[in-house]
Order: structure tokens, then sequence, then C-alpha cells
């Protein structure tokens, strides 16, 4: 791959329209550190709604595409073609967008998660690991927080020791107190209830992917089998709400995830905590600039983002501590990391999720699913 030598690189979005909250935050983060520029996109399948989107995001007329394919081709031919494509769509489209403009060699940024599905995942990680002229990564922002890097740097010094217990849970409520029927489901879930778009669960697509990558990021570990527990809404409406999952994790660890969408007052209600000989951790999403660390040999230390006691943050933080960082921030991590490594070339990994942490989580939804339609121990 070489080098990108321009001063901002040029973005260019498929979805994310008008009533998409992510494609909001998308548009934001890119703009954080002045690393993009925003000159081409499709944002709705609609045509008219997707042209009037982009003018209004100031795209000049002839760049505001009705499909991402006319995108692709188009911009392919174009001496100022897009740099990089930032793809949020629903799950079970990533893979054939995210392939169709690896074929043009452009970079791309998706959010999570990886694909719909197993089988999908494995041709997409395949199609990238063939193209040695493109990067790719995914946003599981969460891992951009600077008090998870801050964790994960913790756990690598062994200050903790060795890892023996993980426990995450990723409540929302956003299907609680509802009364859904197979009648109004459709309008009050969207996509949601169909399996062709959200792929293979919606709660673990949605959330359990985020709580799952959560653990392998900061801990190193991978999962090796699990035990899970999936219900859906209904007999007839066939979307999973909420998941328990016990995990064996690689190292002889292990671990309880829940997540789910019917948590009344789990308002995206995200937590982990990480038990080692030595000590523990532990991050709420509720308050993000801090990290409590529990040494064995002492009482419990609350870190705080950017403070001397959380040096490592510091790397990640755009203002000084005593001052909230958050969602938005997190996002535009990935965003800045993903446009230096672009620009520098750097072989190293910085520290975006990339396409072989997507594989493994989707590998990990893949058996929650068939643990939990067999009622037994699955292999990841």
């Amino acid at each position: 791959m070489q080098r990108i030598k321009a001063k901002k690189l040029t973005l260019g979005i498929v979805g994310g329209g008008p009533k998409s909250w992510i494609g909001h935050v998308h548009r934001i983060s890119s703009r954080f550190d002045n690393q993009y520029e925003i000159v081409a996109g499709v944002f709705s399948r609609n045509p008219s709604i997707s042209k009037k989107f982009g003018k209004n995001l100031g795209i000049s007329k002839d760049r505001c595409y009705s499909t991402y394919q006319e995108m692709a081709n188009k911009e392919a031919k174009r001496k100022d073609c897009i740099m990089v494509v930032a793809i949020m769509t629903p799950p079970s489209s990533h893979q054939i967008i995210a392939e169709k403009f690896i074929d043009k060699n452009i970079h791309i940024i998706s959010d999570k998660p990886f694909a719909g599905n197993l089988e999908q995942a494995k041709k997409l990680h395949k199609k990238i690991k063939s193209n040695k002229k493109i990067k790719y990564a995914l946003t599981h922002n969460y891992s951009a927080y600077p008090m998870l890097r801050e964790a994960k740097k913790l756990v690598e010094k062994g200050k903790i020791g060795k890892i023996e217990y993980i426990n995450v849970e990723y409540v929302q409520d956003w299907s609680s107190g509802k009364t859904i029927t197979k009648k109004n489901s459709k309008k009050l879930l969207k996509w949601k209830i169909d399996n062709k778009i959200v792929g293979t669960s919606a709660v673990l697509n949605e959330i359990g992917s985020h709580a799952y990558h959560m653990a392998i990021y900061i801990s190193g570990l991978k999962g090796k089998t699990i035990f899970a527990d999936i219900k859906q809404i209904s007999n007839k409406i066939k979307m999973d709400n909420n998941a328990q999952v016990m995990i064996n994790f690689n190292n002889g660890a292990k671990g309880m995830f829940w997540t789910s969408v019917m948590a009344r007052g789990g308002v995206y209600g995200l937590r982990i905590r990480i038990f080692g000989s030595k000590g523990s951790l532990e991050w709420i999403q509720n308050d993000p600039n801090y990290l409590k660390f529990n040494p064995s040999t002492g009482a419990v230390r609350l870190l705080e983002r950017g403070f001397f006691n959380a040096e490592f943050s510091k790397n990640f933080s755009r203002i000084k501590f005593g001052h909230p960082e958050g969602y938005l921030d997190a996002f535009a991590n990935i965003y800045q990391e993903f446009a230096l490594s672009l620009k520098n070339n750097i072989k190293k990994r910085y520290f975006f999720p990339n396409e072989d942490e997507g594989l493994e989580t989707a590998k990990f939804i893949d058996a929650c699913k068939k643990s939990s339609k067999k009622k037994k121990w699955i292999k990841i």
C-alpha cells in the first residue's frame, strides 16, 4: 500500500441518511481532527432523498449518487476518486458493499458488525486479505475510549495477573414496555425484525458484538467454547431481544455476557469487569472517564482519564482531565487512527479494530445461535 500524501482524506459515505442517528455520529467523528473531507455519497435507497440529503451536506450534485454500485464505478473513474468509504447500512449489506469498493482499491471504514452472518464474514475477510492495496477499520468504538485502553495496558503489564473471569453487560430497553404484535412490529422495529437484513441475531449483532469485542480487546484472549440462551419477542415475531452467554476462554478463564434490548431502564447500560489473580478492573460507559482498579495488595484506586494515575490514557484524550469525554470522542479516535495509518503507511496495528476482530466476533455470534438452538456447549 502506498502512503497517502494528501492533507485531508476524501471520504465517501454509503448509508446514514436523514433518519439515521449513527450516520450523524460518523459524519461528526470524521470531522473532529480535520483528517477527512466528505465529498461523495449515497445516503438512501430512495434516489431523490439521497441526492437532497447530499446537497444539504454541501456535496456537489454530480457526486450525490443513487446506488453504491454507481458510486463505486463512477468514483473509480475520477482523478479525484474518494480515498476512503464509510459504510453505515444494516448488517447483511456490509459484505456486498465493502467488496464493491475493495475491487476499486478504496479503503474502508465500516460500522459494526463486520457482516450479517459468519458465511458473509468469512468471504469478506478473505477479500480484504487478498487486496494488499487497501486497509479496513471496524467501528467497535468502545475500544477507543481512553480508559478502556488504559485497562488494556494494565492487563498487558500484568497488573491484575492472570485473567480468571470476565463479566460484560450491555443492556438497552428500546423493545421493553411496548406491546409488540405481528401487526405493529414492522412499524416499531423496522428492519430489525427481518433476519435477511439484520443477520444472524438482532441483539447479538447490534450490541452483543460490542460486548464480546470489548472482552477480547482488553484481555487479549479469545473465546473457546460457549453456552448461550437466546430469547425472542414471541413465537410470531422472530427477533432476538435477549441473550445470556457463558464462555470459556483460551487461557482457562470463564466469562458471562448479558445483552438485551428489553431491560427496562437499562438505557445503554454497558459495563465490563475483569478479574485476575492479582486484582480486578471495572469500567462503566455512563461514567467513562474513570476506571476502577482493585489490586489485591492495596485499596481500590479510581483512575481518571488524562490524570497522572492513568498516563497511557493521555495518548487518546482530547481535553484536559476533569472535563468529560465520551462517545463521539471515542468514535473520532478510530477515524483519526485510520487516517494516520494511511498517511504514514506504518505497518503496526495502531489501535483501531480491523477485519480480524470482525471475523472473530462473527464466529462468536454464530456459535451463540447454534448453542441456543441445540442447548449445548459449542466451540467458537
